[in-house]
């Protein structure tokens, strides 16, 4: 499985999640965006971005998902595997944050992380 490959299934698990350069016309709420950064052995942590877009009036929906996330990477990052290695995922800071939408029923949380490249 490529790096590419690797992100884009660990979001998956989510939500239907798209690169932010590759969201469709057509997209259905809620659904998750992602910066894709690569890197490799060296580069040290890289910080990727990832949006998750919820249409609401309530918090709790948007809310719950940032804490599944955390969950997901918990304090001490995960490994997800990929070619020649793994990809250290591990919490930004700040972990998440509430965007506001010109439409009050989008609701967006900016969730911060943290990717070391322990491939080739």
């Amino acid at each position: 499985m490529t790096k590419g490959e690797a992100i884009q299934a660990f979001f998956s698990q989510f939500l239907t999640s798209y690169p932010a350069s590759a969201v469709p016309q057509d997209v259905v709420f809620p659904w998750l965006t992602y910066e894709l950064v690569t890197g490799s052995w060296g580069d040290g942590d890289l910080s990727l971005q990832v949006n998750l877009w919820y249409y609401t009036t309530g918090e709790a929906e948007p809310n719950a998902m940032a804490e599944r996330m955390s969950q997901a990477v918990g304090h001490g990052g995960v490994l997800l595997p990929c070619d020649g290695g793994a990809i250290w995922v591990k919490r930004g800071s700040p972990w998440c944050q509430s965007v506001p939408d010109a439409d009050k029923a989008v609701k967006r949380r900016l969730i911060n992380l943290s990717v070391e490249f322990l491939t080739q």
